[in-house]
């Protein structure tokens, strides 16, 4: 029988397998575009993202580089007030490098909450997106634990700050002897010998009998270190710190060379312990030790002091001129304080101090969400960086003190 070919039927069905292959070819290319869309997209994002990082960046270094010219000033501004003016002191720089890198930052100078010079359009000031700050803090404000000098030297600083903190009831005595043995422990951990340490009863340091310094670690399987430490945190790992301990007074101490405790920058808990330390009479009504009350003499004394202390720091003024004016502070307290507060000024004196030698800065940059942060430890003497540290964060809630914004916000 003969086979009968439809070629009408036969072009349809051609007809019908190209368009499916259209159909196809439209869809895989819809597939591509999309892909490649999205793709562009997020290769977009992503250059715009790193963009950002990089102006943070650099504007988190523009403000270390500021807190550097100015550290490195100093010796300058020393020099120059000791040939015109002979006596007195220059001004200590470092307190005023916030406000340099606000001029440099927004092009213009912001005094007690008003706008009072406006900079915009001088060559070097300003930035275009984003923004940076600074921040630049006294190390001496705390105490160092790695600082050198004797054996008495040291526990006159740290024996202060933990005396009735350990054993509150021991302050009523004339030896917390709790504390005494943590500051104890801590001089042990620094020192370079395994022997323990222990002081008499006529407050000379002496070298105590037994298995040595390491017998209270080898519990947790670990020796003292025998050597400066490198961080506070290390502090952890002495017999005796406790998580409250450590947490309370971490922020007080610093491993770093510093020199005596600046009272200008130093926390009114710090200078409680100093001074109550040094009190002529009775401590326990003069600081309140062992007693159900905070509103000692010496705190009430401490917050007229801390409230003169802010007053002058928003005027750029240093609270106490030097320590003989801090000593006359407690000295000429009104009554009825002065009948409960009497210092020894002898032995307050060398503790206290009005100068800085080593100085932190925490430098920060930012540009739309991306923040940059460098943190570092200058010594002002050698102007060397002791410690660098750079770190990222969420700069979404940062003002953008960026030139463009600013024309933009004038635009109506």
């Amino acid at each position: 029988m003969k086979r009968v070919v439809d070629k009408k039927g036969t072009a349809s069905n051609f007809k019908g397998v190209a368009l499916i292959v259209v159909l196809a070819g439209i869809t895989v290319l819809a597939a591509f575009s999309s892909e490649f869309t999205y793709r562009s997209r997020v290769d977009i994002k992503v250059a715009s993202n790193v963009e950002r990082q990089v102006q943070a960046y650099f504007h988190a270094r523009s403000a270390a580089e500021i807190a550097r010219l100015i550290i490195s000033s100093q010796k300058m501004v020393d020099q120059a007030v000791a040939a015109f003016m002979g006596r007195g002191r220059a001004p200590q720089l470092w307190m005023f490098a916030g406000k340099f890198a606000e001029i440099f930052a927004s092009s213009s100078l912001n005094f007690l909450g008003m706008d009072v010079m406006n900079l915009r359009g001088a060559e070097g000031l300003g930035v275009q997106v984003g923004g940076f700050d600074l921040k630049v803090e006294s190390e001496d404000s705390r105490i160092g634990i790695n600082a050198a000098g004797s054996d008495a030297a040291l526990f006159g600083r740290l024996y202060p700050l933990f005396a009735g903190e350990v054993d509150p009831d021991s302050r009523r005595t004339e030896m917390d002897r709790k504390a005494a043995d943590l500051v104890l422990n801590i001089m042990d951990w620094i020192d370079a010998d395994d022997n323990r340490s222990d002081i008499d009863s006529m407050g000379n340091f002496i070298q105590a009998g037994g298995a040595g310094e390491n017998i209270d670690y080898s519990k947790y399987g670990y020796r003292a270190r025998n050597a400066k430490m490198d961080t506070v945190e290390e502090l952890r790992l002495v017999e005796g710190m406790t998580d409250e301990l450590f947490c309370k007074f971490g922020d007080e101490l610093t491993v770093y060379q510093t020199d005596k405790v600046n009272i200008n920058e130093a926390s009114t808990q710090l200078i409680k312990a100093l001074v109550c330390d040094s009190i002529i009479g009775d401590r326990t009504l003069a600081c309140g030790y062992g007693l159900d009350y905070s509103d000692a003499p010496v705190d009430r004394a401490l917050a007229l002091m801390d409230l003169c202390r802010d007053i002058k720091r928003a005027l750029f003024m240093p609270p106490f001129s030097n320590e003989v004016d801090f000593i006359g502070f407690w000295t000429r307290l009104p009554d009825p304080l002065n009948q409960f507060i009497v210092v020894d000024q002898n032995k307050l004196r060398p503790m206290v101090g009005t100068r800085t030698k080593v100085l932190r800065i925490t430098a920060r940059g930012w540009a739309g969400a991306s923040g940059h942060q460098i943190t570092a430890v200058i010594d002002q003497g050698s102007e060397n960086f002791l410690y660098w540290k750079e770190s990222g964060f969420d700069a979404g809630g940062m003002k953008d003190l960026g030139i463009e914004t600013q024309v933009a916000q004038e635009i109506p």
